[in-house]
């Protein structure tokens, strides 16, 4: 399903869209519908995009949509977070340094609305609202939304220049209502043309088609979500990014029939199923905190016929796990992000029996994986300090001395140098490497201008990593193994 980021046009708020958002909610979507801030004169476009941002959070599956004046707005979102679709409904399509007080001269538009009222009477621009905006929603509805209208946009946002030097490359649709008598619609249909080179899709709707169509035009908002290029997605991606390195994991853990394990950090549960299947008449127990890769994890294991492998949601820190229970226990990149890596590993080591045996990966330094040095360099900017850090445990002295701390002894470190997968080409490893966590916070960090110069160089580096086995990084990694230590 998607998440609907729905930005209203002018003298408008997120209330213009409650009857597509409940319609779109009905359907399973979730939705986002932000009042702009336009009662400061002060604010300019880039200001409306830090608002709807804002409102997104943490959300994915974006398919961003803009009505009307909300046209000059939707792309600068598209430019800053990872979008599956961008929607103009009824929209002013933008042009590079076109401030919007000057998109009526440059698109002929007074012209086009006095060449068509000579055709239809004068209804098209009339300055009568119920004709002109209003005449195919019923009356109490349309008196509610004009109840509702205030002083939106901002002087200086109808000042400042739109600031893209293109529309952002994502799939692009234009829905175009053919009773509109505020946008004539052959006018739309010159600019559609001249500026997204697309056949817009239509409605018989006027210009406020959210309140006289609202369940129409959920229909075809749903249908430009589902013609989105399939998208690279890191939760289905992720093993085949690590196929590698999960290779040389499972050979180091050597699990063997009747063991029991647990894998720490599980995600989508690749590593738990190919321990349960060594273990065969034993058992394999994969813990995650995500919600989400847990379903996954499990969907793959019933799936794949793995009766052996069971799921839990925990922080391995605190996990109650049963005492003395694990002969090994493995993980693949999952113990680097502890909040107190001691507590952690002392909680691990009193799960595994005496003797049991520790296997895990984790990243050597930051400046020894090109695909950490490569991204952040393209993207012109470094992780805020807050963020998880990844090479947490690249260091073999401070590890060797937590874990000997944690009850672990005979340890040892393995390197392993591999290529990470980022998919088939440029554009999938672009769109995958988005939806990194630290990609997207640099990203936000960003005005959209330079967050599209950013993609920009990001696609030009993954370009250069092209092979013929799809977009390849190097990367350098640990294989950490350890006993923990009798009592």
């Amino acid at each position: 399903m998607s998440t609907f980021v729905l930005i209203h046009g002018a003298g408008d708020v997120g209330w213009y869209w409650h009857l597509v958002e409940a319609e779109l909610r009905a359907r399973g979507h979730d939705v986002v519908a932000p009042d702009l801030p336009g009662d400061d004169d002060s604010l300019e476009l880039e200001d409306y995009a830090d608002a709807v941002v804002a409102a997104v959070g943490d959300r994915r599956d974006l398919v961003v949509v803009g009505q009307s004046f909300g046209g000059f707005t939707a792309p600068l979102v598209a430019a800053r977070l990872p979008v599956d679709a961008l929607v103009f409904v009824s929209g002013m399509v933008p042009a590079p340094g076109e401030a919007p007080r000057d998109w009526w001269q440059n698109t002929r538009y007074r012209q086009a609305v006095e060449e068509q009222a000579a055709r239809d009477g004068g209804v098209t621009g009339s300055d009568d609202p119920y004709v002109c905006f209003y005449h195919d929603v019923p009356r109490e509805l349309a008196t509610l939304a004009m109840s509702k209208e205030r002083a939106h946009p901002a002087k200086a946002a109808m000042a400042s220049p739109w600031p893209l030097d293109a529309l952002p490359e994502v799939p692009t649709r234009f829905v175009l209502c053919a009773d509109d008598r505020f946008f004539p619609p052959a006018f739309l249909r010159r600019v559609v043309a001249g500026r997204l080179g697309v056949v817009p899709d239509e409605i018989a709707a006027g210009h406020c088609v959210a309140l006289s169509r609202p369940v129409e035009l959920a229909s075809l908002l749903e249908q430009a979500g589902r013609r989105r290029r399939p998208r690279l997605r890191l939760i289905d991606h992720y093993d085949a990014e690590l196929r590698r390195h999960n290779e040389r994991l499972r050979a180091a853990a050597g699990v063997r029939p009747g063991d029991r394990a647990l894998d720490i950090g599980c995600g989508g549960g690749q590593s738990t199923r190919d321990a349960a299947r060594a273990a065969a008449s034993g058992s394999v127990l994969g813990v995650d905190i995500s919600a989400e890769l847990l379903a996954l994890a499990r969907r793959r294991t019933a799936e794949e016929g793995v009766q052996n492998a069971t799921y839990e949601r925990g922080d391995a820190q605190v996990h109650a796990f049963p005492p003395a229970s694990f002969d090994v226990v493995l993980s693949r990149f999952g113990t680097m992000f502890f909040a107190d890596p001691l507590a952690a590993f002392k909680n691990i080591a009193r799960a595994t029996r005496p003797g049991g045996r520790l296997v895990m990966m984790v990243w050597q330094s930051r400046e020894r994986n090109e695909w950490a040095t490569a991204i952040q360099e393209a993207l012109g900017t470094s992780p805020s300090p807050g963020l998880l850090d990844p090479f947490s445990l690249a260091d073999p002295p401070a590890v060797e001395s937590l874990l000997a701390a944690a009850g672990f002894i005979d340890i040892a470190f393995a390197e392993v140098r591999e290529s990470v997968d980022y998919g088939p080409d440029a554009s999938a490893a672009v769109e995958l490497v988005r939806d990194f966590i630290s990609t997207r916070e640099m990203l936000l960090r960003m005005e959209s201008a330079a967050a599209q110069r950013a993609v920009g160089r990001l696609r030009a580096t993954l370009a250069a990593h092209q092979t013929g086995e799809g977009v390849l990084l190097d990367s350098r990694a640990w294989i950490v193994t350890a006993r923990r230590a009798a009592p």
